[in-house]
């Protein structure tokens, strides 16, 4: 067995350990809508009264989620709306979700280069040109603002192709804030809501548009490339 697959074994034992120890203790339940309502009160007490060691919790529970390669980030977004609002939700979210790339990031370039490097091989080379004629921070940041592209592989290509940390780090933040301030917009409204009936009062509405207007821009600007073409 070689060194590659020992470290993606060790990695997926990390990741299925996580797992197990967050359905063992019923933790994935306290995401439910309805868990929120009954606990919403409780949860702004607590924030309340100890703001900075749950703005501290909450971003190092978002960095060890995204990290891992676990796809948190619409949950975690909305529950940064929930507990910290509008403005410090986006932020918090925001260093959450660009520290929890750039671990994930760190881990495919140093520990599982070789797994991906041989699947993207025809991708990495594709990208590779795209950075030399566009330059490596605007294709990063035009990839992560447009969403064409998952996030997942966006990360994985730059990790292979030698990107710098810090130009990933702050293309990331700022690539993802269309979809935190979406999903913070989201996790504000739950707070406000007064019963589950509240999901469709006008202003959730609102959001769920945003939401849709966000998710179709990729297939606008695909539509409008191929008309061109």
């Amino acid at each position: 067995m070689n060194n590659g697959i020992k470290k993606a074994l060790s990695v997926s034992f990390i990741i299925a350990g996580i797992l197990i120890v967050i359905w063992y203790f019923g933790l994935h339940t306290y995401v439910s809508l309805e868990s929120f309502q009954k606990n919403k009160e409780y949860l702004k007490v607590a924030v309340e009264q100890n703001y900075w060691k749950s703005v501290f919790i909450f971003i190092i529970s978002y960095i060890a989620i995204i990290a891992v390669f676990i796809p948190g980030m619409p949950p975690m977004t909305i529950l940064g709306g929930f507990l910290f609002d509008m403005w410090p939700g986006i932020l918090y979210s925001g260093i959450g979700a660009s520290v929890g790339a750039t671990c994930s990031f760190l881990i495919i370039r140093y520990i599982l280069v070789n797994i991906f490097k041989n699947n993207y091989a025809e991708k990495l080379d594709q990208f590779n040109k795209k950075i030399a004629i566009h330059g490596a921070a605007y294709y990063l940041l035009t990839m992560q603002l447009i969403g064409i592209v998952p996030y997942f592989i966006i990360n994985t290509l730059a990790a292979l192709a030698h990107v710098s940390t810090f130009t990933f780090l702050w293309t990331t933040f700022i690539g993802s804030m269309p979809m935190l301030f979406v999903y913070t917009c989201a996790g504000k409204g739950l707070a406000s809501l007064g019963s589950i009936r509240g999901i469709f009062s006008p202003s959730m509405m609102i959001v769920v548009l945003l939401l849709v207007v966000v998710l179709l821009i990729p297939v606008g600007i695909k539509f409008f490339s191929r008309s061109r073409d």
